[in-house]
C-alpha cells in the first residue's frame, strides 16, 4: 500500500476513533540519563504492567480495533522480564514498533525479534551524534554511543527495519552536518527532529536544552516529514467543521502507561481510567475527557486563521501543557513552524 493511500485509512480509522494503534509505555526505568529526557524515570519501579496482565489486555485492545502496538518507555529492554513481555505481544496478531536506546539488546533480543521479523515495523533507535563524545555527553553515561551504534548494525544486519532517531538540541545541534555524514555513510536510514517537550511530570528543565532560536533556522530538519505527514493539505480541505482526527490522535490511538493506566495520548497525561480496574471498551468510549477532545473542530482552533494552517497542524497536547487550553496555539510549535516555513519561502 503506498503511502497516501495508507494515511488515507489511518484517517478513516481515527474519524471512527479505532484504536488502530496503542502506544504501550511498559516502564519508566531507564539505564541512560539523557538530559532531555520528557520521561519522569524510575529505576525501582513497582506497579508495572505484568506479562499476565498483557495477556489479558491485548484482547481487549484487539477487539477494539487495535493491530499495531508502540513499544516504548523508559527503555524497555531495562526490564528483567523483556524476553517474556515480548513472546506475549508476538503471541497476538499485532504489529509491533520498537522504540529504545539499543545499549542493553543482546543477542537472545535480536534473535526474538528475527523470528518474529514479518510482525516488526521497525526499531527506532535514539542516536544523537556520529561523534561518541556528543553523544555520550547527552545521554549521560560514557559508551551508550559504541553500544546504541553495534546493536544498531547488528539487528540490521539480521535483516530487521531499524532506523536512527536524532532529535536537535543544543548540545548536538551545532555538530548535525557531521551526523547526517555519519548516517549516510553507513547507509543508515535517520530522521531528525526539534521539538522539545517538557517532562511528564510538568518539569521543564528539559526545555532549557532546546535549539537556541537564533540557530532553529540553519537546521536540516524538513517540516514535512517531522511534523506534517500529509504535506499536501490545502486550507480548503480543512473548513471549520473538521475534526481534528484528520491529523491528530489524541482520544483516538489511546497510550497506556507503565501502571496500566489509559490517557488520551503521549502528551496529554491525565488519566481516564486503569485497564487493571475498567475494561478497555468501557474506557474508550466512556470518557468525559476523551469525548471533549473528540468533539473538537477546526473552527474551534486558535490556529484556524493562521498563514501556515492547515500545512503546519498545531498539537493540542502542547497547547494543553503550555496554556492549560486544548484550543490555543502551542508556542512550541509556532516557532519552529516559522523558522522552517519561511526558511522555504527564502
Amino acid at each position: 500500500m503506498d503511502r497516501g493511500r495508507l494515511i488515507e485509512l489511518y484517517r478513516r480509522l481515527a474519524h471512527e476513533c479505532v484504536p488502530a494503534k496503542v502506544r504501550l509505555e511498559l516502564t519508566r526505568g531507564c539505564n541512560l540519563r539523557c538530559v532531555h529526557c520528557k520521561v519522569a524515570l524510575d529505576n525501582s519501579p513497582e506497579n508495572e504492567i505484568t506479562p499476565a496482565e498483557l495477556r489479558r489486555f491485548l484482547p481487549q485492545l484487539i477487539e477494539a480495533g487495535a493491530f499495531q502496538v508502540n513499544l516504548t518507555g523508559g527503555e524497555i529492554f531495562s526490564r528483567p522480564d523483556i524476553m517474556e513481555l515480548l513472546e506475549t505481544i508476538f503471541s497476538f496478531d499485532l504489529m509491533v514498533n520498537i522504540q529504545t536506546n539499543a545499549t542493553l539488546i543482546r543477542g537472545e533480543h535480536i534473535e526474538l525479534l528475527k523470528k518474529n521479523i514479518d510482525r516488526v515495523v521497525r526499531i527506532a533507535v535514539s542516536i544523537y551524534a556520529g561523534d561518541p563524545e556528543i553523544h555520550d555527553g547527552v545521554t549521560g553515561v560514557t559508551g551508550s554511543w559504541e553500544k546504541s551504534t553495534r546493536e544498531f548494525f547488528e539487528m540490521r544486519d539480521a535483516g530487521l527495519e531499524v532506523a536512527a532517531f536524532c532529535l536537535l538540541m543544543k548540545e548536538n545541534s551545532p555538530h548535525w552536518n557531521e551526523t547526517k555524514d555519519f548516517f549516510e555513510s553507513n547507509k543508515m536510514f535517520y530522521q531528525f527532529a526539534s521539538l522539545m517537550v517538557a517532562r511528564e511530570d510538568g518539569c521543564m528543565q528539559p526545555l532549557e536544552h532546546s535549539v537556541p532560536d537564533e540557530s532553529l533556522g540553519g537546521l536540516p530538519v524538513e517540516w514535512d516529514r517531522f511534523l506534517n505527514p500529509d504535506p499536501g493539505s490545502i486550507p480548503a480541505a480543512y473548513d471549520g467543521d473538521t475534526r481534528l482526527s484528520e491529523w491528530c490522535v489524541a482520544a483516538r490511538y489511546p497510550c497506556i502507561l507503565p501502571n496500566a493506566d489509559v490517557v488520551p495520548c503521549q502528551v496529554i497525561r491525565r488519566p481516564v481510567g486503569n485497564l487493571r480496574e475498567t475494561p478497555f471498551a468501557e474506557i474508550w468510549r466512556g470518557s468525559p475527557l476523551l469525548d471533549e477532545i473528540r468533539a473538537l473542530r477546526v473552527r474551534d482552533l486558535d490556529c484556524r486563521k493562521c498563514e501556515f494552517f492547515p500545512r503546519c497542524k498545531p498539537c493540542i497536547g502542547i497547547a494543553f501543557d503550555e496554556s492549560g487550553s486544548f484550543t490555543s496555539r502551542p508556542e512550541a510549535y509556532c516557532k519552529l513552524t516559522h523558522k522552517f516555513m519561511k526558511k522555504e519561502t527564502h
